[in-house]
């Protein structure tokens, strides 16, 4: 029978590397199937991506392939990077396989939609509406199927933003090996030099600028209107969302980044691709500063960007500024789209040593320097503060303020040191000159840390603001721990915790009855929203939202959070796990479908759900017998 799936005895091999593997050893169906699966897990672990490639597609050719296997092929066509419509024939084999479940015929429209196949992709659409018209992933595909049939300005790029915001498309876009995301913000009167140096490149780039928070790109950018494609958010946008737009906003195979203060030196594109040609996924910048015979402008650069000088060596370079390949972004997630600094660094954490970007330091790109000594210090400060919002800042070892004010300090000594060291031991400048830049450079780091300090206050004051709330809560004084736990986020926006707790708050105030306000309702979406959006790139995390909305019953909700993991952290299995749970409880089988393979695709030995499935194939298939 088509699609008969029986779960296979299980094995404790113990030189099996995974339990993944360990179940595809075990099975005894489909055995020229599990052996090249086997070995298509095998080449995906080590990096050869070309042979999984190879063996995914070899799967879909198979006619002893399982649905099982289909969807890992899926999965592994997907990470690799499918091309020549290699993903929508394992799909449409899939689908021809059990063409009453809704899974493959869900990923068919989705690929044949971003292959630009949208007539196709909307009978496929109105199928999935009559299988199961309240699933809230396949109406937000319909959507996606809609707006591209009617022509509507629905880009895959609105994902990452909420509000206002358009798209022009300029008629001489370059078709190139390298699309470059030119990042704005007010349309800073930078950003025109930005995209000129674009321009003046001996290689075409697909331009792709992404504006955000007003003022107007538009004007700003009219004498280069013909060869860019301009994407405008009103609202203000953290770098992460903006990277993120331009990405889904761009084809080309290889995605770079510019600031728009920034300027991209001759050369910048062309010595990139020469170094993703030699088999780099990503390649680092450095950063020179644009007036090097300034003390200011080189003292700003030190204290900011000192460890990446073309001049540092390679085991001493901070590899940032990079360029990547586009499926690097298929296979670990996007940016970080709600951390207002370090989004780079959050990804790098997710890259860990599978994707160690090249320090190619012939790729420069020039910052501009401040305007006056007060801004310089002023901006180091913001910086720090700023700085002490992200994660990893966030553990200090003293909760005692002088503790933490001489950690701090030294922290600023520190910085200030290493920048007169690359001063000296690689820079080379003249002692008269490392002393006048010392003397810009120390007010500088101690400005970080000042900034620094007054964020940890602040984290802390909304850490104790958060307990005397959540006491209140316990005493049942709803609207006095409503206050406190609205100042508590105030204090410290990026604190997942209190954000929950603040929507548990204006629930239990009278915001999630028949009879609440519309304005309650809206508050209490926007926070659901960007909760959502900062669980979504942690696998951990990712599966504790899921279990705090589904034990909330906010089922809507949690599917719009599964949908959201597939592209954030397409790794993730917890989440689709505990969503497939979630849907077989409630009795959702077109919910469980789609989180289960979801799950399987990622890790085809997970238990309980494979068994489940196989119940349902064998029901499905009796039915149609």
């Amino acid at each position: 029978m088509n699609g008969l799936i029986r779960r296979p005895p299980r094995t404790s091999d113990p030189t099996l590397p995974n339990h993944s593997e360990a179940a595809l050893h075990a099975s005894t169906e489909h055995a020229p199937c599990r052996d090249i699966a086997l070995r298509m897990l095998a080449s995906l672990r080590k990096g050869k991506r070309q042979a999984a490639f190879d063996l995914a597609c070899e799967i879909t050719d198979s006619e002893a392939a399982d649905l099982h296997s289909l969807a890992l092929a899926g999965r592994i066509l997907e990470r690799v990077g499918a091309r020549n419509g290699e993903s929508e024939r394992l799909y449409r084999r899939m689908m021809a396989a059990a063409p009453e479940r809704i899974y493959p015929r869900y990923k068919l429209c989705d690929v044949l939609l971003n292959r630009g196949q949208p007539l196709e992709a909307a009978e496929l659409a109105t199928t999935l509406v009559a299988q199961a018209p309240d699933n809230a992933r396949i109406q937000t595909l319909e959507k996606r199927v809609t707006a591209s049939t009617t022509g509507s300005d629905f880009g895959l790029w609105r994902r990452w933003c909420m509000g206002d915001g358009s798209s022009q498309e300029g008629d001489s876009i370059a078709t190139a090996a390298m699309a470059v995301i030119v990042i704005g913000f007010r349309a800073q009167p930078g950003l025109i030099h930005a995209v000129e140096s674009l321009l003046e490149q001996d290689e075409p780039a697909e331009i792709v600028v992404v504006n955000s928070g007003g003022g107007d790109p538009a004007a700003l950018l009219q004498s280069c209107a013909a060869r860019i494609r301009l994407i405008d958010i009103q609202a203000p946008l953290y770098a992460g969302a903006a990277r993120n737009i331009g990405i889904d906003a761009s084809s080309a195979p290889y995605i770079a980044f510019l600031a728009g203060d920034c300027r991209a030196k001759p050369g910048w594109i062309r010595t990139r691709l020469a170094a993703h040609d030699r088999g780099a996924r990503a390649v680092a910048s450095a950063i020179i500063p644009a007036d090097h015979d300034d003390d200011l402008a080189l003292a700003a650069h030190l204290c900011l960007f000192g460890a990446r000088s073309p001049e540092i060596p390679p085991t001493q370079a901070l590899r940032y500024g990079a360029s990547y390949d586009r499926q690097v972004f298929a296979e670990f997630g996007y940016f970080n789209s709600t951390l207002r600094v370090s989004e780079d660094t959050d990804l790098a954490r997710r890259l860990g040593r599978d994707i160690h970007p090249a320090w190619v330091p012939q790729v420069q790109t020039e910052h501009g320097g401040p305007q006056g000594r007060l801004r310089f210090w002023r901006d180091m400060f913001g910086r720090g503060r700023r700085a002490a919002r992200y994660q990893p800042a966030r553990t200090q070892p003293s909760s005692k303020r002088a503790a933490v004010l001489g950690d701090l300090l030294a922290a600023a000594r520190q910085r200030a040191m290493t920048a007169l060291r690359i001063a000296d031991a690689f820079l080379k400048l003249e002692p008269t000159r490392q002393a006048a830049i010392g003397k810009l450079v120390w007010p500088a780091s101690l400005a970080y840390g000042a900034g620094n300090y007054f964020g940890l206050l602040s984290i802390r004051r909304a850490q104790r603001l958060h307990r005397q709330s959540r006491r209140w809560r316990s005493g049942g004084a709803i609207r006095s721990a409503l206050r406190k736990a609205e100042r508590a986020l105030q204090a410290d926006p990026a604190n997942l915790a209190i954000r929950l707790e603040l929507v548990d708050l204006l629930r239990a105030s009278g915001g999630n009855g028949a009879n609440a306000s519309a304005s309650a309702h809206r508050d209490i979406a926007a926070h659901l929203d960007i909760a959502m959006w900062q669980s979504a790139f942690h696998d951990e995390r990712l599966a504790g939202m899921a279990d705090w909305l589904i034990e909330r019953k906010l089922i809507e909700q949690a599917w719009r959070l599964g949908e959201i993991a597939t592209f954030s952290l397409p790794s993730a299995f917890l989440v689709h796990d505990r969503l497939a749970r979630a849907a077989e409880a409630i009795g959702d089988p077109a919910a469980f479908e789609l989180a289960a393979f979801d799950a399987m695709a990622r890790d085809p030995a997970a238990a309980p759900i494979r068994p489940r499935l196989d119940a349902l194939y064998e029901t499905s298939s009796r039915a149609s017998n």
